[in-house]
């Protein structure tokens, strides 16, 4: 046998031995069981669970204020955004993104009934309380629709709003002093 033959079967079998030799050392981490990926909101449809989380916080805030959050699309599969970016292309349908790219697809976007304009009273409550939880609007021509993105997604400085306007604390009444008589 030949020394090239001999160092070429040499380095094979140490190839071959080596990674049981190495796994002998190495730490197997356990996978953390977590939740389904994919939740159901109050309104039925699906979000991805870290998103439905801030959507719920956000919902519950809304209805606090006075404004409900109804939901009309979130989660979508390849399947129905295949169908809306085909009906958008054909000039039948609204804007759609191409399947693969939208994020309805990965349960991090929802789409909310705004009153079809910038003026209305739901939509000015989630431009200045979105940010707050996550959200942002991020198609420019659609304001109902929303997407989940907690980390380009700064939260407003102390005192303002999403928008910068200085929070509208309403006073508290001053407390009645009732005096009673030590007669």
């Amino acid at each position: 046998m030949s020394f090239p033959l001999i160092r070429r079967s040499l380095v094979l079998l140490l190839c071959l031995l080596a990674p049981a030799g190495f796994a002998k050392d190495a730490k197997v981490r356990k996978a953390k069981a977590k939740g389904p990926r994919f939740v159901r909101i109050h309104s039925g449809h699906q979000l991805h669970r870290d998103a439905a989380a801030a959507f719920e916080r956000m919902a519950t805030a809304a209805r606090e204020s006075g404004r409900s959050l109804l939901v009309t699309s979130a989660l979508r599969s390849y399947r129905q955004q295949r169908f809306l970016w085909r009906l958008y292309r054909k000039g039948l349908g609204a804007q759609a993104a191409r399947p693969g790219r939208s994020n309805h697809q990965r349960g991090l976007a929802v789409d909310l009934v705004v009153g079809g304009n910038l003026e209305s009273p739901t939509y000015a409550w989630l431009a200045g309380n979105a940010c707050r939880f996550g959200f942002r609007r991020t198609v420019a021509s659609e304001p109902w629709h929303w997407e989940y993105r907690p980390r380009s997604t700064s939260a407003p400085e102390a005192g303002v709003d999403c928008l910068g306007q200085p929070l509208s604390v309403e006073p508290l009444p001053a407390p009645t002093l009732v005096r009673t008589d030590a007669s």
